[in-house]
């Protein structure tokens, strides 16, 4: 791969109005980016609400542009498309038109003018083709020095595997060029597909998330992972070792696909915040719900992962696995105190093993009678 990789001699100096942004970009493009200058307004507000693009305006302020590292462009219908470094393009386009940024509601810092010098010309490399540009990028943002979050990650190559199948590409060929594990590459794919799955149908938009929210795309595919969650949706049991498919949910779960993703993520349109806060514990916690009908209505009625939690069981199951591991260990000693030496602490720990046990059992007979009325 990196015998591939085009040596920074070959960058040329161009004038960065001459260059398109890539409306391709699995991260912020697709089919409903609009041609023209809609097009640049629709990329550059999905950059800054996802991609720190309000970081790199700081400090080109601060610094002007910085050319150190070229931008890597493709020829298309007689544009050049930069394929690598959209930020770096968006940036500049916003301090060069102030309309541009009214547009996108973004207030620019102010920058010296001596620095916007700086902004007349950048230095590109020219790819052959997106191909040639898929494993350069795709190594350096995943896991190389510039990397992506897992949403990116995921669609960049869920896009590569879309492209490649057919040719008898792999997602191992794929993990591979990547310089990552197949079985990550495999739970992204599939974590897209099933997104897709809900974006094609109008499930879900990630747009629409609740306010103030950042787009855990982890918080899903890490769920997937989850026997509960597969269930839920009922996809098969060995749907997670399998080869990635389009739209893998059956059209009956697709209710609660819908569900899922807005307990995952809330909804912006319907001013409902997510279920969840955090990946750990909640994403554990949301799956064992899913597996008890008692907690699933009380989490479809009060939407309160905790109050849920309460009604699933896993309480009492982790109360029960505690209670035999304590046991076990207390056999294990027994097995062994003729090895016991007179110590002080110990006999007091074995003291406070007898109280606390007769306090355990008062507290279990006590639930007992109470179930019993």
């Amino acid at each position: 791969m990196h015998a591939n990789k085009p040596p920074i001699e070959s960058a040329i100096p161009v004038d960065p109005e001459e260059l398109a942004l890539d409306r391709k970009n699995p991260r912020f493009g697709g089919d409903d980016v609009p041609a023209g200058k809609k097009g640049d307004v629709t990329i550059i507000s999905r950059l800054l609400d996802g991609a720190d693009l309000k970081e790199l305006l700081e400090s080109v302020a601060a610094n002007g542009y910085l050319d150190l590292e070229p931008l890597f462009v493709v020829k298309e219908k007689g544009e050049r498309v930069v394929v690598d470094g959209n930020r770096r393009v968006a940036a500049i386009r916003l301090f060069n038109d102030a309309k541009l940024a009214e547009e996108v509601s973004v207030a620019l810092p102010s920058m010296e003018q001596r620095l916007r010098r700086t902004l007349k010309q950048v230095h590109v490399v020219e790819l052959t083709s997106r191909d040639q540009a898929r494993q350069l990028i795709g190594f350096k943002h995943i896991n190389g020095t510039h990397k992506w979050d897992s949403y990116a990650k995921a669609r960049f190559a869920a896009e590569w595997y879309r492209k490649e199948r057919s040719k008898g590409t792999t997602l191992e060929d794929i993990a591979r060029s990547l310089g990552d594990r197949h079985d990550t590459v495999q739970r992204l794919v599939q974590g897209i597909f099933a997104l897709d799955q809900a974006r094609k149908q109008g499930l879900f938009e990630p747009d629409d998330r609740f306010p103030g929210r950042v787009f855990f795309f982890s918080h899903f595919y890490t769920a997937l992972t989850r026997s509960e969650y597969r269930r839920f949706l009922q996809l098969p049991e060995r749907w997670r070792d399998s080869a990635p498919e389009e739209e893998p949910v059956p059209r009956k779960a697709l209710p609660k696909l819908k569900e899922l993703l807005n307990w995952l993520y809330g909804s912006k349109d319907d001013n409902e915040p997510p279920v969840i806060t955090s990946q750990n514990p909640d994403v554990k916690n949301l799956g064992e719900v899913l597996d008890s009908a008692a907690a699933l209505k009380v989490l479809r009625v009060e939407r309160d992962l905790k109050a849920a939690y309460a009604k699933s069981g896993a309480r009492s199951r982790v109360f029960g696995e505690h209670l035999v591991r304590a046991l076990t260990q207390a056999e294990q000693a027994a097995a062994v105190s003729y090895a016991y030496e007179p110590d002080p602490t110990l006999l007091q720990s074995a003291e406070d093993l007898v109280k606390l046990s007769r306090t355990l059992l008062a507290q279990m007979k006590s639930a007992t009678s109470e179930e019993a009325k």
